[in-house]
């Protein structure tokens, strides 16, 4: 009796040796194919009798392509390798220890783990599944199919939501509705294009927000999930988007699931949020309004020591080194603002420094907002470019566009590798956009450099197929 395989689909449909590695065995990486796991174990030992009739001699083996084979093979649909492509290129789980800048992906990583099955959440992630494969692989197929499944799940929402504030509905409930609500905002998005509202979407994340109330408002709500978490840190942003003030029930992250210096940081960014509401919510320079202005530039003025005060607590392997590119290293204008480059220690900390500088970036900008209320613009301007070069400094590390030679044992010293050649991995472009975002909208930038920040978030646009960050550089952009 033969043993059962434990390779991958796909290298069983190439008969090609598999290294069986889990969740995607290097044949596939290698050769940039989707590795799509065997759901029959059983399938490799019939091939193999198969196999074994024409090595015996019983059955003459037949000329030309092994037709009885190819029969044989499964047929994987569209939906099955849209899924698998989504999952393995576009949604990577977070590993760091600080996570400050997890999303809605974590969350996807941990459902599909848990083997959870729900039909609003299947059809939701195969919608943007779908529709994603459409945009990256030029299938035309895949958006018709994703906009088949979008229109079921309008209808299945519609009488599936209201439901979730049932005395009977239990942690699950929310977590599904949750989910399936912010996958169908990601949807709306990606196929935003110009001149289009971005309505839809936003009303997606209103109706994440009532149902997030609804949890928060339960007497007897439990423990807040990754999914409660990742939800308010998603509408955090929206809300700063659309310039918007935080609510009151959601000022407090530590009922949402945040602790340590990750509520530290989250309580930093909810005062940020409201602050620049608050500035925008001024009539122009009105006179008797200057004290309050003074007000608001004081609040900026200590968020900024506060936030600055947060980032030494990090350990110091979260720190970073400045390197400067010679012209031996032929470094490109693509993805590289200048010759500064800085290196981590691991893509993780890269993220969270992008995060922090973006919020730097935030607050001074919001303090030349107020400034310019009273016609007192003497913010130190030097202040807010280093920040804007911290953060295009960090972009190249993030995509992987070189890597450290670990030939020598300095870091300082150590060649870089120039690794342009590479596609980079969506996940990659994910890490980088709401930096990149926050960055194209705020005032006072040089043009320069407002040009570079928008054709990054272009590119990532066009690596994720997501219409909303794709067009950046082409149409108006959320100004936050």
């Amino acid at each position: 009796m033969p043993f059962p395989s434990g390779a991958c689909q796909t290298c069983k449909t190439r008969r090609i040796k598999c290294d069986e590695t889990k969740p995607a065995c290097q044949r596939c990486i290698k050769s940039q194919r989707i590795c799509l796991q065997t759901s029959h174990p059983t399938q490799a030992s019939f091939l193999f009798h198969l196999e074994n009739r024409y090595a015996s001699g019983k059955t003459k083996r037949p000329r030309g392509p092994r037709s009885d084979l190819t029969a044989l093979r499964p047929h994987i649909d569209l939906q099955t390798r849209a899924l698998a492509y989504y999952l393995k290129y576009h949604v990577q789980a977070s590993t760091e220890v600080l996570n400050v800048c997890g999303g809605l992906s974590e969350f996807v990583t941990e459902w599909n783990a848990s083997k959870r099955t729900c039909p609003m959440v299947d059809l939701a992630l195969a919608s943007v599944a779908l529709f994603v494969f459409a945009q990256t692989q030029q299938c035309p197929l895949a958006a018709a199919e994703a906009s088949a499944r979008y229109c079921r799940l309008l209808r299945m929402a519609r009488d599936q939501i209201p439901r979730v504030g049932d005395p009977v509905s239990d942690q699950r409930n929310f977590d599904s509705c949750l989910l399936a609500v912010f996958l169908m905002g990601r949807y709306e998005g990606a196929r935003h294009r110009p001149g289009d509202p971005r309505s839809n979407a936003w009303s997606h994340h209103d109706g994440a927000m009532a149902i997030l109330k609804v949890w928060n408002d339960n007497p007897s709500r439990q423990t807040a999930t990754a999914m409660v978490k990742q939800t308010r840190r998603g509408l955090m942003r929206s809300l700063l988007l659309r310039d918007l003030r935080l609510p009151d029930w959601m000022l407090d992250g530590d009922q949402f699931g945040e602790h340590g210096l990750e509520l530290d940081y989250d309580r930093i960014i909810v005062r940020i949020i409201n602050l620049r509401y608050a500035s925008k919510d001024h009539p122009q320079r009105s006179s008797p309004l200057v004290v309050g202005i003074d007000t608001l530039n004081k609040e900026a003025q200590e968020l900024d020591e506060a936030l600055q005060s947060w980032a030494t607590r990090l350990s110091i392997t979260c720190s970073y080194h400045l390197r400067i590119l010679t012209a031996s290293d032929s470094w490109p204008s693509t993805h590289f603002y200048s010759s500064r480059v800085y290196i981590y220690s691991c893509l993780e900390i890269a993220a969270v420094w992008s995060q922090y500088f973006a919020a730097r970036m935030l607050i001074n900008s919001t303090r030349l907002r107020t400034l310019e209320l009273t016609r007192l613009s003497f913010l130190n301007d030097f202040t807010y470019e280093q920040q804007r070069l911290d953060l295009a400094s960090t972009v190249p590390y993030c995509l992987e566009r070189f890597k450290v030679d670990d030939s020598t044992s300095s870091i300082h010293q150590s060649p870089l590798l120039i690794n342009t050649d590479e596609r980079i991995k969506p996940y990659l472009a994910s890490s980088v956009v709401w930096p990149l975002t926050v960055a194209v909208g705020l005032e006072g930038i040089d043009l320069r450099q407002q040009l570079w920040f928008k054709s990054e978030l272009a590119r990532m646009g066009e690596i994720l197929g997501d219409g909303a960050v794709q067009f950046a550089d082409t149409c108006s952009w959320a100004i936050v």
